[in-house]
Parts: C-alpha cells; sequence; structure tokens
C-alpha cells in the first residue's frame, strides 16, 4: 500500500476517535445506548434479495492492516503524539522523583498488581498506546488501560526532557502474562506531576538488533 494511502487510512483512524477520550461516562469512550423501536408494519412482503448480501467485516478504527502497516518514524510520530511533546531522549540524566513514579508502576505492572499500577496515573492521564488520543477519567479506566498490557518491563534508559520523560524499556514476562515480545525494547514520553502520572506515550519501536525480538503488538 503506498504511503499516502497509509497516512490517509491512519489521520482518518485519528479523527474518527478523536473526541473518545472526552466522554465523562465510564471513563472510557462507550458506544451511546440505542433504543428499540418495533419497525413500521409492512402491506406487502418484503422483495427477497436475488443474491444473498455481502458479509460486512468488522473493523477496528484504530488498528493497521496486518500486512501493511505504517513503517515510517517521522510519520507515526507526526500522526500519534502531540505537537511540543518530546520523543527523542538528549543525554541529560532522569528527575529521580519522576523516574521512582515510573520504576513504582512498572515494577506493579511486573507482578500482576494492576490496582497498585493504575494507582500511578492521574484521573484524566492523556494516554496514546500507538492508537488515537484518549483520557483515562477515572480509576476504573485506568485499571483497564494498565490490564491491556501483556508484558512487563525494565527501563535501560531514561531522560529528562522539557520536563517529560523519555524512557526505553526492555520487556519482560509478568507473574500473572507471558509477554509477546521478551526481551524486546519499546519506548514512550511520560509525564510526571505531583506524584503521578499525567501523559503517557507510547514512541514507535526503537531499532532491533539482529536476531532481537520487537515490541508486541497492541
Amino acid at each position: 500500500m503506498a504511503r499516502s494511502v497509509q497516512t490517509a487510512v491512519l489521520a482518518a483512524a485519528l479523527l474518527a476517535l478523536a473526541g473518545c477520550g472526552d466522554k465523562e461516562a465510564g471513563g472510557l469512550a462507550q458506544a451511546p445506548e440505542r433504543t428499540e423501536s418495533a419497525p413500521p408494519a409492512q402491506s406487502t412482503p418484503p422483495a427477497t434479495p436475488t443474491t444473498p448480501p455481502t458479509p460486512s467485516t468488522p473493523t477496528d478504527p484504530g488498528a493497521q492492516p496486518e500486512d501493511d502497516p505504517p513503517t515510517d518514524r517521522e510519520e507515526l510520530l507526526r500522526l500519534l503524539v502531540p505537537e511540543g511533546v518530546p520523543t527523542e531522549a538528549d543525554g541529560q540524566p532522569a528527575d529521580p522523583a519522576d523516574l521512582a513514579v515510573v520504576e513504582r508502576w512498572l515494577e506493579a505492572l511486573q507482578q500482576g498488581d494492576i490496582a497498585a499500577a493504575a494507582d500511578t496515573f492521574a484521573d484524566g492521564t492523556r494516554v496514546q498506546n500507538l492508537r488515537p488520543l484518549m483520557r483515562l477519567r477515572n480509576r476504573a479506566a485506568r485499571r483497564a488501560f494498565n490490564a491491556g498490557f501483556p508484558c512487563g518491563a525494565e527501563i535501560v534508559d531514561a531522560s529528562s526532557v522539557r520536563g517529560y520523560l523519555v524512557v526505553t524499556y526492555r520487556l519482560t514476562d509478568r507473574v500473572d502474562s507471558p509477554c509477546d515480545g521478551p526481551g524486546g525494547t519499546a519506548a514512550g514520553t511520560i509525564k510526571v506531576e505531583g506524584g503521578r502520572m499525567t501523559e503517557w506515550y507510547r514512541l514507535p519501536d526503537p531499532p532491533q538488533e539482529p536476531g532481537e525480538p520487537g515490541g508486541p503488538v497492541v
């Protein structure tokens, strides 16, 4: 698939879900309730189609075609990371207090303690895990977000850049969940305020060494 088509597909997906984090009820986006009403009476029976209908294929607006996902790093960064959020480490040391929050999150996640992992995020945290941006409005949303990670991780590099942490992780198994890419690396940019994470952005995976497993499909 040509890159222009890839960009259009992903951009359309972002527009489709751009408001998903603004639903107050339930934390995560929910489909509006539908009220069923009786169909109008028909005076004549409906016509019988001459050919069977083609079944529709369910689609996930945030998903990319498995055979041709966008791979250009700059394209992904432009579409998925808000302007002004740093995406590259600059070699500066990580703020110890901010780093401690991220380490506490990863330890809880690795131990399968979803409640403790969720408590390292603030209500209203902006998150993006290679999907359109959303907000974790409440504790239930924070728990659901953390329960979706198939792996644990340990920090291999972290740098403070303009008030954010730019972090590289090495993926590990969780005590309650085998990782789908153990030993691979992933990266993210995190904002910590008041002892909790308030912004969390997944970055495109760092380049892998030959033979090194990649990050999990999320």
